[in-house]
């Protein structure tokens, strides 16, 4: 998760927030105590490929014979998972039977109008259910370029209730470009350092509209290029619509009828694109965290702005109600003082433990919007806050950005998600209205939001700039004909704002709105409200539907 640049549609005020579900939970108490004892350790970072290797070549599909029917009927083999496929650094506590988990690959077309062409691979990993399976159940954490296998012990262990793991084969299946399926790569690991540290966009109060537009176009028309470089034609098909079609194959090959699917964050766009794709094949849906897709990149990037600014007041009044806060005034005396620090940390990077890397004003926006996914960790953004502005030490702030970033001590990125996510969003979004439409949104947002609003606005620059156009436009998604779709809302979640949850709702011809009052990032785990545990593993488990307009407080 990087800071805010304008014209990048993927940034956290923006896209950026549909990023690995697992790196959004509660801080563990170790990684806690490790933060505000040295302020800069080891960060627990997923497992997977490094960003700096290649990508781009495709699989042979085998006995495959090159057309649709081929790969749907492909035969899986499953052979028994090992520790690292299906477990991350940051995994509390990794399974010590690892019989029930089983990984294939599966292999699919890089296009699906084209299927006697190049292929990839996708990797696919299953927990069998520890009772009678009732069938698969997918899952998709968000990203886009969020990895699904090397989550599966975490989700199993920490997120889903009992009675999913018992009643289904849970199944993790990394979209094309994403994780251990075939990735996309666009940057090196020290190109991803400058692009998560670039300050530039701090000197936009001396730009002119026309500076910021073709700023904007210079970084995203560079990455963009990168990925064409490192990956070729991958780079050109890793849209939703072509993972949806992946995670219809996946659904046959597995002998599933039709199709079980937990989504979370973007993993409700996901799900509502197969929904709409494929409704026939749609069996239990539950979307939480949801995506409206009749949105545009603008519309969505000014609501995640709003709800990241509510929520940064948040934190602010949960902070002030402390002993240690670095903040006073109350919500408005501590708006302008985070503002000023920021503004500061443009000028003058803040030094860290490292003397090589100071904390940069993108770097701080990217601890601080992090935090704010869950109310559970505000705590180590007060201490991390008080370090940086009460000692004049970047440390925890540095050390929190790596690890939201992924990012690994020895400066290697733990996975390519932030290349995916950059790639997948510039396919499934296209810019939207005129640069004079775009100054006008700005300048609102600026004195809207007393924080963010200096970062809003001109989503849709660097869009114009990616070499590869999208071919799919934003639409309302209807899927006439399916069963109920189960759509979760929180009502105060920053990175998917509740309106989203309820437009998505009322778009599904089956969509079943329920709401949980909370400041959180998505609502359902098996440790959170009981209220919307219930209706999700209810719905999931038994079929019952809940309550359309159900709303929980606990």
């Amino acid at each position: 998760m990087r800071g805010a640049c304008r014209g990048c549609p993927t940034q956290p005020d923006t896209l950026r927030s549909m990023t690995p579900r697992t790196r959004r939970r509660t801080l563990t108490g170790a990684l806690v105590a490790t933060l505000v004892l040295t302020g800069c350790a080891t960060g627990a970072q997923q497992s997977g490929q490094s960003g700096a290797a290649e990508s781009g070549s495709t699989q042979s599909g085998g006995q495959i014979d090159g057309t649709v029917q081929g790969f749907y009927s492909q035969q899986v083999s499953w052979k028994t998972c090992t520790e690292e496929q299906v477990t991350t650094d940051n995994t509390a506590n990794p399974p010590k039977d690892l019989t029930p988990y089983q990984c294939a690959t599966l292999v699919a077309p890089l296009d699906w109008d084209d299927p006697a062409g190049e292929t990839v691979e996708l990797s696919i990993a299953r927990h069998l259910a520890s009772g009678t399976s009732q069938g698969a159940l997918f899952y998709n954490l968000g990203g886009p370029g969020g990895a699904a296998v090397n989550s599966l012990a975490l989700m199993v262990t920490d997120s889903f209730g009992e009675d999913l793991v018992k009643d289904f084969d849970l199944v993790a299946l990394d979209p094309r470009g994403v994780g251990a399926s075939t990735p996309v790569v666009c940057m090196t690991d020290e190109e991803r350092d400058r692009y998560n540290e670039d300050d530039s966009s701090a000197s936009e109060g001396d730009q002119t509209p026309d500076q910021i537009i073709a700023q904007a176009e210079k970084i995203m028309g560079s990455i963009g290029q990168g990925c064409l470089d490192h990956s070729g034609d991958l780079a050109r098909h890793i849209d939703t619509v072509s993972a949806a079609k992946d995670f219809d194959m996946a659904r046959a090959a597995l002998g599933q009828e039709t199709m079980n699917y937990l989504g979370y964050s973007y993993g409700t766009f996901l799900g509502a694109t197969y929904a709409g794709l494929f409704p026939d094949k749609v069996g239990r849906f539950v979307l939480d965290g949801a995506l409206d897709p009749s949105l545009n990149v603008n519309q969505v990037s000014d609501l995640q702005m709003r709800g990241f600014e509510d929520s940064l007041a948040h934190w602010i009044e949960d902070c002030q109600a402390g002993s240690a806060c670095p903040l006073s005034g109350g919500v408005e005396g501590g708006q302008q003082k985070v503002s000023a620090f920021l503004d500061r940390l443009a000028q003058s990077p803040l030094q860290t433990s490292d003397p090589q890397r100071p904390l940069t004003q993108s770097l701080a926006r990217t601890a601080i919007l992090g935090i704010l996914y869950n109310t559970a960790n505000y705590s180590t953004l007060t201490q991390a806050m008080q370090q940086a502005m009460g000692s004049n030490d970047g440390s925890m702030l540095l050390f929190l950005a790596d690890y939201f970033n992924d990012r690994n001590q020895d400066g290697t990125y733990a996975s390519n998600g932030t290349d995916a996510l950059l790639a997948i969003n510039s396919l499934d979004y296209e810019p939207a209205g005129t640069p004079e439409q775009w100054q006008a949104d700005a300048e609102k947002l600026q004195q809207e939001l007393p924080v963010l609003g200096a970062f809003a606005g001109y989503s849709s620059a660097g869009l114009s700039a990616w070499p590869i156009k999208s071919t799919t436009p934003r639409t309302a998604i209807t899927a006439p004909g399916t069963p109920p779709i189960v759509v979760v809302g929180t009502t105060h979640d920053p990175a998917t704002p509740y309106v989203m949850a309820q437009g998505l709702a009322e778009q599904l011809e089956g969509g079943v709105l329920v709401s949980w009052e909370g400041w959180n990032h998505t609502a359902y785990s098996k440790s959170g409200s009981r209220c919307v545990a219930k209706a999700v593993e209810g719905y999931l488990v038994d079929g019952t539907v809940p309550e359309d307009g159900l709303r929980c407080t606990d």
